[in-house]
Formats: structure tokens, C-alpha cells, sequence
């Protein structure tokens, strides 16, 4: 029987990802999928700040750029794509709203649709000695006294085998099977609509608009409804997504999806090539749970909202980016099982958060609220606040007694290293080539001030306590950026969120850092 560290059920954008991360870090994983290709419909577009920061991490943040889009502005029209406009919004998906300072950012948000995405995560985590095993479903998971035993199945040829495995993460999307057998609920709405994407080849957005778009927001009641015409590639291929009225009429497969199209174009001459269409539901709910005992959930097993955002692969992302480090800490023996309890603590909130937000936007799209393009605007990209300003406000960092927590905020960034935040990004060299955020290491990274005695008294406690650690001298500009005078020193987590800060070299909050990374009791100094 096969023994493996890590057992990763689905082989999409979140379970690809925890693949890669898991393996860099020396984990043995091994990747299941009942699916033998990677999906053909566009699905998610926008690869936000924070998840191209984790590509960057990897090293694949150029192949994303390459196989992606370039960042054209957001245009909405009225009626349809060829009509005069009622209003243009021209809101770049870069983050640029008049309250954003992108200076803090190393890099800018990106589009590259799930279908062409994928294979480059594909070929990124699939390299041995990973274990792919596709076209292959779980029948169960049962978890035993030191791991978790899987039963599987070939789609193929019906073989089964059985593999164990210390832990086991269910990336295995919205119906999944993980997720239904741990008998976890969910909290929310499962079906906020029925909707449909229809995928066609067409020269539309680059013959009928007097520049790239990213995404057009077709508002007309009278024919296709309220609709997204988003391009997927220089290739001339296109995603219709929403749900036109003739679906209140006639089953999906009885409509004529090329005569829809059309009358979203406002060309009825418009050639047309009609790829494929599939029904998609609407949904926006987040698992009450995301941990069992040494099974996982992670991104669509755990969470769904609805696309207007852009939120839920990122989430998912980043859920595993937030997971993988803790794994590996545990099977590495340097951090104790505690710590993979701070996992969905963390993770949940920032869900539950961004759920809110993904729905007001698709009722101000669709729903009652719509108010047009600007809603479009406001709503739908300036959200740079959710996308790298979430933090985390318990778990495995050490609070601040007395400081206060301001609530979260939406479309504003600012820059902080308060415990349980993203550690700011600051250039590290003249040339602007290395980020604070490029060199964290697998245990803590402690960045102080150049000859700071916090920073060499951290690191030694650690090493005392077999947590990896290093330190890195940061500009004297930066200090203020990371609250903290030359006596103070900033320690963060391999996964960039800060884990403790020290002023005035207090060996105290270091004790309560260790313990926190550790899951374990640290002896404090006297």
C-alpha cells in the first residue's frame, strides 16, 4: 500500500496549487482527479495582486503574464456591443482607484482564464516525483490512527487500489465528495440563480470596440438580459455568462445560442462559432467547517460566491497558500498538529467576508440594486482592500494588547505589518528586483533594522527551538512602513502574514511568537 504525505483530491487551480507549494517545500504528494483534461470553459478570469505574488513565489509568475491577457480597461455599453454606449466606464482591472497607492504593490493584477491557467499550473505541479493519478475517483476517505486511507477507483478500467496518507486536502470543488462524506455543512445560498456560459469564437471585441476590453456588460432586458461578454484569449474566443431571458422558455440544450450571441452583439450577421454552453449555478456559501481531524477543504469544497469580484479562485488560492506551509511544518516535526487548527480559524473569516461582498455585487448586477455601469465601476474592481489588505485576527500570530483593529476595508490598501496582516512590500535593492516578499523563508523571517539585537535574539530562540529562521535587514525607510524603531524587529510567517512584532527586543512576545508558529508551549524568559 501506498504511504505518501499528502493526498490532494482535485486537480484544479487550488489543488494544483497546494501541489506545487507542497512539493517545493519537499512534500510527498500525490494528486487525484476524476476529470482526464483540464476544464474548457473559461470559468474564473482575474488572478488578483495577492495570488500573482504567491505565482511569483513559485516562479511561475511569467508564465501566467504569457499565456494570460494584458489588462485592458472594463467597457460597459448599453443595449449591446455595437450601438452607441450609454456610458463607458474605463476602470483598468489594475488596481488604480484614486485611493490606492500602488507603490506598496511588486506586482498588478492579471487576467488569465481557468481553461488556459490550468495547464500552466499543470505543468508547474506535475513534475515528479508528484504522483498524478487522473481520470480517478475517491471513493472514501477514512482517517486511522496516524493518517487517512483512500479508496480508489480508475474511470478508466475500474481498477481499485488503496493509498494512505498522513493528510489528505479536498480541492474537489462545489459538489464535493470530501466534503459530503466528512458530513460538513454549509452556511448560505446554494442557488442564487441559474446561469449559463456559452463559449463561441467571434472577431466581436476586436472589431466592434475601438480598443481591447475586458470585460462588456450588456444591459437589455428586451432580448439577452442583463450579460458579460468576456474575451479569453487573442484567439477570438469569447464567454458569454448570465442567464437571458429565453431561459425562462426553453431548456438550455433547445436554445439557439449563436442567435443569442447575436442579439448580444446587435449584429444579426455576426459570424458566430459556438465552441460549447453549460449550465452554471449562482451560489454563495462557505462550509461551516474547514477541518476535519487530517482532511481539509479548500477553495470551491469550501467556499462558493458569486463571480462579480473575481473572488472565489483567488480565495482558494490562497486558502492552500495558508495551509501547505503548516503541513509541511508538522510532517517536517518542527511545529506540532495545534498549528493546522488555526487553519480554517483564519481562512473562514476572510470567505464569510468576501461572500458579502461577491453578492452585493451580483445584486447590484442583476437584482433590484443594479444601478448601471457605475455600480460596474465602483463594485465589480476596486476592491484592493479584499484582495491584499485581509488579514487575519486569530490563529497562529500574536496580537498586540491595546492596539487597536479597525474594521476591513474594501477598495483601500494600506500598508501595514500589525500582527495577522500581509507584511508589507517594500524593494529591497536599488534595481527594484527584490521584494521583502521574495525572500521568506519556510520557518520565520525577521526583518529589522541592519544590526538590530531583536532580530539576533529571534532568530537564535528559534533555531533554539528547531523553527527554521533567518533575518533580513530592511532600508532604514522601511521602518516606519513596518511600525517598528531599531530596537523592534517584524517576524513573518512563510506565507508572508506577520506572526508577532517585537519592540524594544522583548524576548516575551518572541516566546508567544514561537509558540504560536509551533503550536506548541514555548518556556518564556523570566
Amino acid at each position: 500500500m501506498n504511504r505518501i504525505d499528502v493526498a490532494v483530491v482535485g486537480a484544479g487551480p487550488v489543488g494544483l496549487s497546494a501541489t506545487i507549494d507542497l512539493a517545493r517545500r519537499g512534500i510527498s504528494v500525490m494528486v487525484f482527479d476524476k476529470h482526464a483534461e483540464p476544464a474548457l470553459h473559461p470559468k474564473s478570469r482575474a488572478v488578483n495582486v495577492r495570488t500573482m505574488e504567491i505565482f511569483r513565489s513559485w516562479g511561475i509568475e511569467e508564465r501566467v503574464r504569457a499565456a494570460g491577457l494584458a489588462t485592458p480597461p472594463v467597457r460597459y455599453l448599453g443595449k449591446d456591443a455595437v450601438s452607441p454606449w450609454s456610458e463607458v466606464v474605463e476602470s483598468s482591472v489594475v488596481e488604480d482607484g484614486g485611493d490606492n497607492d500602488l507603490s506598496p504593490l511588486p506586482l498588478e493584477m492579471f487576467l488569465c482564464s481557468q481553461d488556459i491557467l490550468e495547464p500552466v499550473l499543470r505543468e508547474a505541479a506535475l513534475q515528479p516525483p508528484v504522483d498524478v493519478r487522473l481520470s480517478t475517483e475517491v471513493l472514501s476517505v477514512t482517517e486511522t490512527k496516524d493518517g487517512v486511507r483512500l479508496e480508489l477507483r480508475s474511470r478508466l478500467d475500474g481498477s481499485t487500489e488503496t493509498v494512505e496518507a498522513a493528510f489528505v486536502i479536498g480541492a474537489d470543488g462545489a459538489q464535493s465528495g470530501i466534503r459530503e462524506q466528512l458530513g460538513i455543512e454549509r452556511d448560505g445560498e446554494p442557488s442564487l440563480q441559474q446561469s449559463v456560459s456559452v463559449l463561441f469564437r467571434s472577431d466581436l471585441i476586436r472589431s466592434r470596440t475601438d480598443s481591447e476590453s475586458a470585460f462588456i456588460y450588456i444591459d437589455n432586458p428586451d432580448t439577452v438580459g442583463t450579460v458579460v461578454l468576456a474575451p479569453v484569449d487573442a484567439e477570438g474566443r469569447v464567454a458569454m455568462l448570465g442567464r437571458p431571458p429565453v431561459l425562462d422558455r426553453l431548456p438550455i440544450d433547445q436554445v439557439d445560442w449563436q442567435e443569442q450571441t447575436r442579439l448580444a452583439a446587435g449584429d444579426p450577421d455576426l459570424d458566430v462559432e459556438i465552441i460549447d454552453y453549460r449550465p452554471w449555478e449562482v451560489g454563495a456559501w462557505v462550509a461551516n467547517d474547514y477541518q476535519k481531524g487530517r482532511i481539509f477543504l479548500a477553495g470551491d469544497a469550501a467556499h462558493v460566491m458569486p463571480p462579480y469580484g473575481g473572488f472565489n479562485q483567488n480565495a482558494g488560492i490562497q486558502d492552500v497558500h495558508n495551509l501547505t506551509w503548516k503541513l509541511a511544518a508538522v510532517l517536517r516535526g518542527w511545529a506540532t498538529p495545534a498549528l493546522l487548527e488555526t487553519y480554517g480559524p483564519e481562512r473562514r473569516p476572510v470567505a464569510l467576508f468576501d461572500r458579502e461582498e461577491a453578492v452585493l455585487n451580483f445584486r447590484s448586477h442583476v437584482g433590484a440594486e443594479h444601478d448601471g455601469p457605475r455600480a460596474f465601476r465602483t463594485e465589480n474592481f476596486h476592491h484592493l482592500g479584499l484582495d491584499i489588505g485581509y488579514r487575519y485576527d486569530q490563529g497562529a500570530i500574536v496580537l498586540e494588547p491595546g492596539r487597536p483593529r479597525g474594521p476591513w476595508q474594501v477598495s483601500t490598501y494600506t500598508p501595514s505589518a500589525d500582527p495577522g496582516e500581509r507584511a508589507p512590500h517594500v524593494w529591497l535593492d536599488e534595481a527594484r528586483t527584490i521584494s521583502t516578499l521574495d525572500v521568506l523563508g519556510p520557518g520565520v523571517t525577521v526583518f529589522a533594522a541592519v544590526g538590530s539585537r531583536a532580530a539576533g535574539g529571534a532568530v537564535r530562540a528559534a533555531t533554539d527551538h528547531g523553527v527554521p529562521a533567518t533575518s533580513v535587514d530592511l532600508p532604514p525607510g522601511a521602518l516606519a512602513t513596518y511600525g517598528i524603531a531599531s530596537d523592534g524587529a517584524v517576524l513573518v510567517r512563510p506565507d508572508g502574514h506577520v506572526l508577532a512584532r517585537v519592540t524594544n527586543n522583548d524576548p516575551v512576545t518572541v516566546a508567544k511568537a514561537l509558540a504560536a508558529i509551533t503550536g506548541a508551549p514555548v518556556v518564556q524568559p523570566a
